[in-house]
C-alpha cells in the first residue's frame, strides 16, 4: 500500500518531552495543551505528530505575546475551522490574516483597544509563523528559533518529516544537529567539521548553541 505524504505529517512521531524541547516549552505547559481539555489534538496520548509540533509552535506565540486564554483562542479556532474547514487551523495559511485577529478577541471585544498594540501582537505572532515553511499550502517545515524568539534569529536549523524522519537537522542538509553535537563534546573541532561536512562554522555554532540550550532547559 502506498503512503500518503500527508500520513507523514500525521503520524505519532515526538513523545512529550522531546516536543517541548524542540519547541522551547516547559513539558508540563504542552501536556496541558495536548490534554483532553487542551486546544492540540495528538494521534495518540501524550505522543505528537510533525502537524502537532508546529501548533505548538504557533499556539507558543498566542500565549506568550499576551497572556491570551485559552478560552479565548479556542473559540477563534472554532470560527475558523467553521471559515476554512481546516483539521489544523493554527497551520493554516489563513491563519496569519483571520487567525490573529480573531485570536486577538475574547468574548466579542478587542483585548486591548490599541490599534497600536493589536499591530503588536500580530507583527510578534509573524515571527513564529514566518518560521514555518509551506509547499502548495502545506505546512512542511518548522525552524525553531535558536537563542531568543526575534525575528533576526537564523534559521539555520529545521525539522521536517520528510528529512531524517522528523529529527533536527542542519537547513538544507540531512545533518542530524544532534551528530553534530555529538561529535563536539567528543573534541572534534567546528573547524573540522566545517570542512567535513562542508558547511560553514556559524550553522555549526548555531547547531551547538540550540542543542545544548535545549538540554540545559529540559
Amino acid at each position: 500500500m502506498k503512503v500518503q505524504l500527508q500520513d507523514v505529517f500525521e503520524s505519532p512521531a515526538y513523545g512529550c518531552n522531546e516536543a517541548a524541547r524542540y519547541v522551547g516549552l516547559p513539558s508540563h505547559t504542552l501536556r496541558g495543551w495536548i490534554s483532553d481539555a487542551g486546544l492540540i489534538r495528538t494521534p495518540a496520548p501524550n505522543v505528537l505528530s510533525w502537524n502537532n509540533l508546529a501548533e505548538a509552535h504557533v499556539l507558543k506565540a498566542m500565549r506568550k505575546v499576551h497572556g491570551l486564554s485559552m478560552q479565548g483562542i479556542r473559540k477563534a479556532l472554532r470560527e475558523l475551522e467553521n471559515l476554512r474547514a481546516s483539521a489544523h487551523p493554527l497551520l493554516d495559511e489563513s491563519f496569519e490574516t483571520d487567525g490573529v485577529n480573531l485570536c486577538i478577541r475574547e468574548e466579542d471585544r478587542i483585548i486591548n483597544l490599541s490599534k497600536h498594540r493589536q499591530q503588536e501582537i500580530k507583527d510578534f505572532v509573524a515571527i513564529y509563523l514566518h518560521r514555518i515553511r509551506r509547499d502548495g499550502g502545506i505546512a512542511t517545515h518548522l525552524f525553531p528559533f535558536i537563542v531568543a524568539d526575534t525575528a533576526d534569529e537564523p534559521q539555520t536549523i529545521s525539522i521536517s518529516p520528510k528529512v531524517s524522519f522528523g529529527k533536527p537537522v542542519l537547513a538544507g542538509t540531512g545533518i542530524s544537529t544532534s551528530v553534530i553535537v555529538g561529535r563536539f563534546k567528543a573534541r572534534d573541532s567546528l573547524a573540522e567539521l566545517a570542512r567535513e561536512y562542508e558547511v560553514s562554522e556559524a550553522v555549526l555554532e548555531d547547531a551547538v548553541r540550540w542543542e545544548l540550550g535545549r538540554a540545559e532547559a529540559a
